[in-house]
């Protein structure tokens, strides 16, 4: 072995103990706990979600209006999809793929999404009570904050990264999810979530409140949660 590959050796061996490093013990400790918490191999074997729910947005403390959301997410081929109804009347669908972010509105037709609404859609992907798939594994950071306090909700946070998607989870003394705050365009987004449900094993936040710098702006009740729906080509067809 020649110097020159020696020292590229050495430096790629060190670059990945520093890698390494940025995930702390106790940190990836508390995220197998989540993940067992929230269904353990059910959810570490979660392939494929649909879900129906309840879109309430606000304008101040008052309802504002209510959509039906239907979503789909295939976890292997990084597919996602939203939809928006006005009762039984499709007005709106984002989707992305790893061939690209589109959306579809009854107004604008079709168009290709915007890159920044395209990622924070993928970084869905590994948010949310999705995330803990994963537990302690396949993360690049993760770090144990202490107790926090987000809205009216105390526990223990932990600050993770995965593919480049950051959040904070707030956990509770049963290391089931309580709440989470990330950045995205909106601003400081803070979800509080309730009324924890077992389907197929898998234990499901079943409420949701949004709030964008402290403000609340929305709430979903989740209506039908589907564990390993069969989602085929014409799932993710634009209308």
């Amino acid at each position: 072995m020649s110097p020159g590959w020696k020292y590229m050796l050495g430096l790629a061996t060190m670059l990945c103990a520093v890698g390494l490093a940025q995930v702390a013990p106790e940190a990836a400790q508390l995220l197998e706990k989540m993940r067992l918490a929230h269904g353990g191999p059910a959810l570490a074997n979660l392939r494929t979600y649909q879900e129906t729910a309840t879109l309430t947005t606000f304008s101040g403390p008052e309802p504002e209006r209510e959509l039906t959301v239907v979503s789909y997410v295939d976890f292997p081929s990084k597919k996602l999809r939203v939809e928006y109804r006005d009762g039984s009347k499709l007005i709106q669908v984002l989707q992305v793929t790893p061939a690209g972010g589109q959306s579809w509105s009854v107004v604008s037709g079709s168009k290709a999404l915007e890159a920044t609404l395209s990622q924070e859609l993928r970084n869905g992907l590994f948010q949310t009570w999705y995330g803990l798939r994963l537990g302690g594994s396949g993360r690049e950071r993760a770090q144990l904050l202490g107790r926090r306090t987000f809205g009216d909700r105390t526990g223990t946070a932990v600050e993770v990264t995965t593919q480049g998607s950051q959040t904070t989870y707030l956990v509770n003394a049963q290391h089931q999810l309580i709440a989470e705050r990330y950045q995205n365009s909106q601003g400081q987004l803070t979800v509080l979530y309730a009324d924890l449900r077992r389907v197929s094993g898998l234990q499901i936040p079943f409420q949701a409140r949004l709030y964008a710098d402290g403000t609340l702006f929305a709430e979903v009740k989740v209506r039908q949660a589907r564990v390993n729906p069969v989602l085929g080509p014409e799932t993710f067809r634009m209308p």
